[in-house]
């Protein structure tokens, strides 16, 4: 009788659903591009992502490498150095189709490509680790915005992170500049806290998630590698309630994982012990979760306390547009920038819609039995029990669970699905697409003091300079003043509104989103050994791996 009810309920939300997608305009107006999505969604915040443009202003010349170039950042530098200045902008990327997007998304930047004289631009497919393709002390600057994230995850962890800055320091001219940028790294990574979410939207973001994250069987990274393990499973467990039960009950990582997401109740109180380096994961892939799977969420609503309408906020740069677009779609428009309780309504609506398949499945369709029966033997290969993963309607309509579709995406969209057997409702793809790529991205890395520190060892090296002298150089912060922690309010305000966060002494810790921000500098260890002990005066409790570089260096590099 239990199961009969399960079945039934799951049937009327799964044709409800199927109903709504069939019904509505879509709430959301996604691009077919996953690149174009993507190269949009990085295109904000450019003067903090073009912090080389200073130093190309002050010296007027050079050769100046931007990597991992996308969205408008590059436009946004050269449209602001005059032409008359002799300077080369090397705009690289690993993905090449990216650098063909860019002369095609702005076509003025055709005119500095074919430039010969001045100011000019040059697009170049480049390999973050792998620089050979220019000789040693060859740029005056180097600007990396977003990436070291990338190299980690992509390049085997801190190893490709070691070939990185070896390969910076190498290229840069003496006294070149490596302008770093990305998002704050953790301390004390793997110290447990429990993480209590607060709304249905960040609960089933963190069901789908953290199994994609954490998956070694079903991700490869670039051609051949596994993903890194850096959490373990062990260290992870949930406090849920299950729908028409009255206590809550804790399930450890594999526990949870055979628990079918339609028999969990994302309306209660829902919480996670996990690493607190796996806690920051998840939050700060639950933002850029938002905005390209459910960018509505970014909309704060508040009353007015003289009329019955609600003003409307924006936790986004993008969120304005779309919004606009989104009242346009249902022929709906705000007044004076507020909404009426209708428009509210049809906004949390809409919020929850697009997150229902996260905890119903996915519909999908089997024309073929054998089809069907392929995607059974691929859960089974992957020892996913099909009983607890597939609800099967009729003959050929089943859901799903969303878990196991993010999971695997890539072997049951590539093996299974084709025209006549896979989605129901294409737009129930964008989760998984999303999925594929930002599950495999890891933004476990150095602290500040330990990024400091490990460039510091990683490039210290001894060279002849232009007096024929020996001496050392070394990557180092250009001052104190140029190692900054740029917090993101609006990301900050969000994830206070979704999440509580306490440590193993039941002590909260402050949520708090934001990039972290470094200008080094290829300099003599003399000078460099001064401005360390200047960020270590700054805060001697933060910077004490940075206080023992220093002890080394002056030990074993200083007559």
């Amino acid at each position: 009788m239990k199961f009969f009810y399960s079945l039934l309920l799951l049937i009327i939300n799964f044709f409800n659903y199927q109903l709504h997608c069939n019904n509505q305009n879509n709430s959301v107006s996604h691009k077919n591009s996953q690149l174009d999505l993507y190269l949009d969604f990085i295109r904000y915040n450019c003067d903090e992502k073009i912090g080389i443009l200073p130093y190309i202003l002050e010296k007027k010349t050079g050769i100046y490498l931007e990597i991992g170039t996308g969205g408008n950042p590059v436009w946004e530098m050269l449209n602001q150095i005059p032409d008359k200045y002799n300077v080369s902008i090397i705009a690289s990327d690993i993905d090449n189709d990216i650098l063909k997007s860019l002369p095609k998304r702005n076509p003025d930047l055709n005119r500095y490509i074919n430039s010969q004289t001045g100011l000019k631009l040059q697009l170049q497919e480049l390999n973050a680790v792998d620089m050979s393709i220019f000789k040693n002390n060859y740029l005056d600057g180097i600007n990396v915005s977003s990436v070291i994230h990338e190299v980690f995850s992509y390049e085997k962890g801190f190893e490709g992170v070691k070939r990185f800055f070896n390969e910076a320091f190498r290229t840069l001219k003496k006294n070149g500049v490596l302008i770093y940028r990305d998002p704050e790294a953790l301390k004390n990574k793997k110290s447990i806290v429990s993480v209590k979410l607060k709304n249905k939207t960040i609960r089933l973001f963190f069901h789908i998630f953290i199994y994609k994250f954490l998956d070694r069987t079903g991700s490869y990274l670039g051609t051949s590698e596994r993903k890194l393990k850096i959490y373990n499973p062990k260290d992870i467990s949930f406090k849920i309630y299950k729908k028409k039960k009255s206590n809550s009950k804790k399930l450890n990582y594999y526990q949870y994982l055979k628990t079918p997401s339609y028999d969990i109740d994302f309306s209660r109180d829902y919480s996670i012990k996990l690493p607190l380096g796996l806690y920051k994961e998840l939050s700060r892939h639950y933002l850029t979760y938002l905005h390209q799977c459910n960018p509505l969420k970014f909309i704060k609503h508040t009353p007015n306390i003289n009329s019955n309408l609600y003003n409307v906020h924006y936790f986004a740069h993008s969120t304005k547009s779309i919004f606009e677009n989104y009242l346009k779609q249902s022929n709906e428009q705000m007044i004076n920038g507020m909404i009426n309780n209708k428009q509210k309504m049809k906004i949390e609506e809409s919020i929850d819609n697009n997150s229902n398949v996260l905890e119903f499945g996915v519909p999908i369709k089997f024309e073929s039995k054998s089809k069907k029966e392929k995607l059974i033997s691929l859960l089974k290969k992957h020892n996913y029990n099909p009983n607890k993963y597939i609800i099967t309607f009729d003959i050929n309509k089943s859901l799903l669970d969303y878990r196991i579709f993010g999971i695997l995406y890539d072997e049951i969209s590539n093996k299974i699905f084709d025209k006549n057997n896979g989605l129901i409702n294409k737009e129930d793809e964008v989760h998984a697409k999303w999925l594929k790529r930002e599950g495999e991205e890891f933004y476990f890395y150095y602290s500040d003091d330990e990024l400091i520190s490990k460039v510091a060892k990683i490039t210290i090296t001894k060279t002849i300079n232009e007096n024929g002298s020996f001496e050392y150089l070394i990557l180092c912060p250009l001052s104190e003043k140029h190692n900054k922690f740029v917090p993101r309010l609006c990301y900050t305000n969000l994830l206070n509104a979704a999440l509580t966060v306490k440590n193993s002494l039941h002590y909260p810790i402050k949520i708090e989103d934001g990039k972290r921000v470094i200008h080094f500098e290829k300099m003599n260890l003399k000078k460099a050994l001064n401005i360390y002990k200047k960020i270590v005066n700054s805060n001697p409790n933060r910077y004490i791996k940075l206080k023992k570089v220093i002890n080394f260096l002056e030990r074993n590099y200083i007559d």
